[in-house]
């Protein structure tokens, strides 16, 4: 497994901080959809990430900046679900799991401000830095993913069996 004593320290940092209202049963079983029988949590985050994915392909298609402007406002108005939904679990995560879900944490973050700054830029016609911003967005996104998978604990569950 691999370890980084900085992100374990951060994510460890991170599960104190969460706020007791988030912690209370009532909450994390509506934020994380106990009555569905699944987290809710990978469904809410797909949200942000599928609007800004959108957004990433209208800046290619000319006359698309003001539907790409739209696109970027529905991700970041969904975001606090997602951060809400992923803070709601954190506290149920293993080390493991939670440096993972920390790195896609600050990975989300980041993509955040980018896209908040590409929206901001992009309403005072600031149209190809804020394209640009928005690249470096969809960057941080991709990176968290890949940086997460990278992070996971290899091992599978307990009660699951390896493949032969």
């Amino acid at each position: 497994m691999r370890t980084s004593p900085a992100v374990d320290k951060a994510a460890g940092a991170l599960a104190e901080a969460v706020p007791a209202a988030l912690r209370r049963r009532e909450v994390t079983d509506l934020l994380r959809a106990r009555a569905l029988g699944r987290p809710v949590h990978p469904a809410v985050v797909a949200l942000p990430i599928g609007l800004y994915a959108a957004s990433a392909a209208l800046d290619l298609m000319p006359g698309s900046a003001k539907a790409a402007r739209t696109m970027i406002g529905a991700g970041l108005a969904v975001a606090p679900a997602a951060l809400a939904t992923e803070l709601a679990e954190y506290g149920t995560l293993d080390e493991g799991q939670r440096r993972t879900a920390f790195v896609q944490l600050a990975a989300l973050a980041a993509a955040n401000v980018c896209y908040l700054t590409s929206f901001r830029l992009r309403g005072h016609g600031f149209g190809v830095v804020a394209r640009a911003v928005s690249a470096l967005g969809l960057t941080a996104l991709g990176a968290g993913g890949l940086l997460g998978v990278r992070t996971a604990d290899p091992r599978p569950p307990k009660g699951v069996r390896e493949p032969v």
